[in-house]
């Protein structure tokens, strides 16, 4: 005979957050037309090897963070997660970015910390400059960082940077550059020279196991500058049989 139990919301509520707040999770575009995911059959590294390849129309993984307000309430025997959102924009280049699946993956190489700037130009405009785009020698993509000049920027400490879009495939010690075209361009700079220049601190690894995937109804061909925006709920159930 079967018998029905329910796991606590307490205990519910340790799990969801023990699973998911403060981490990273990375939303690809994989283009597999006609493969659909079954978890515990599907080889994880057979469906992620058909990811979009970067830079096509512009696209890049989206990444996202839980934090423990994302928590919400004990209701129909779950605790459920904030909804999320992921947007990917087409950089209006002839190339379309063509995707059949959106898969949640754990965080691998996301940027948490980044270490003090280490070079900087001679001056700069005081202010805040939010998702400011950056380049590096080493594999890593699609960091953004949030910028603060202060004292207009006279020594390296008056510039203060910190991860904005956590980026992807990135290592500890990685050199990151601003570029003293792009700290004109924000207006970080009233004529950048030079580079803005620091590393990263610390950033995940041992990630890429999917989370969840979401297969279309049919193949997407996102081009002309437009957008795909994708949304995430999730829910963690307590409820079962034994």
């Amino acid at each position: 005979m079967a018998i029905s139990a329910k796991v606590s919301s307490a205990e519910l509520t340790a799990q969801v957050t023990n699973r998911f707040v403060d981490n990273i999770f990375e939303i690809r575009l994989i283009n597999a037309p006609g493969t659909s995911y079954t978890p515990g059959v599907t080889i994880d590294s057979s469906l992620l090897g058909q990811e979009v390849v970067y830079g096509t129309g512009g696209y890049v993984r989206q990444t996202f963070k839980f934090v423990s307000a994302d928590v919400a309430g004990y209701s129909d025997d779950g605790i459920g997660l904030a909804r999320k959102a992921a947007v990917f924009t087409h950089n209006g280049s002839a190339t379309p970015t063509v995707f059949s699946h959106a898969v949640m993956c754990r965080g691998d190489g996301n940027v948490l910390t980044l270490n003090p700037v280490s070079s900087a130009p001679p001056s700069g405009v005081n202010g805040t400059y939010t998702n400011v785009p950056t380049i590096t020698t080493g594999t890593g993509k699609g960091l953004t960082v949030n910028l603060v000049v202060t004292n207009s920027g006279a020594s390296t400490s008056d510039w203060a940077v910190a991860a904005n879009n956590f980026g992807y495939d990135y290592t500890v010690g990685d050199t990151i550059n601003i570029t003293a075209a792009t700290l004109n361009q924000v207006g970080a700079t009233v004529a950048g020279v030079n580079n803005l220049v620091f590393s990263v601190a610390t950033a995940t690894s041992g990630g890429g196991q999917i989370v969840a995937v979401a297969q279309t109804t049919s193949t997407i061909n996102l081009g002309g500058g437009n957008q795909a925006v994708l949304y995430f709920d999730l829910k963690q159930f307590g409820y079962y049989s034994v």
